[in-house]
């Protein structure tokens, strides 16, 4: 599991990344029976306590502000 600090709500924090699937582009280098849509780009994370224990009262206080800039941090640290 991949471990990345950051804050929520002003509060130091982990998150830890449980699952993650890079972003495959599209593919067409022959016959479009060949052809590969886009696709991927997907992470699986959790809010966790400065410990590394899984922390459900701080992952309350995420807003939508927040899962922005934590998927985003996510998919920079991953990629």
């Amino acid at each position: 599991m991949a471990e990345i600090e950051t804050t929520v709500s002003g509060v130091p924090c982990i998150v830890g990344v449980l699952d993650y699937e890079p972003y495959q582009p599209a593919f067409r280098g022959g016959p479009l029976d060949s052809a590969r849509a886009p696709g991927g780009g997907c992470g699986v994370w959790a809010v966790l306590d400065r410990r590394g224990r899984p922390a459900p009262w701080l992952e309350a206080k995420l807003t939508d502000a927040d899962v922005e800039a934590i998927e985003e941090l996510v998919f920079g640290e991953m990629e």
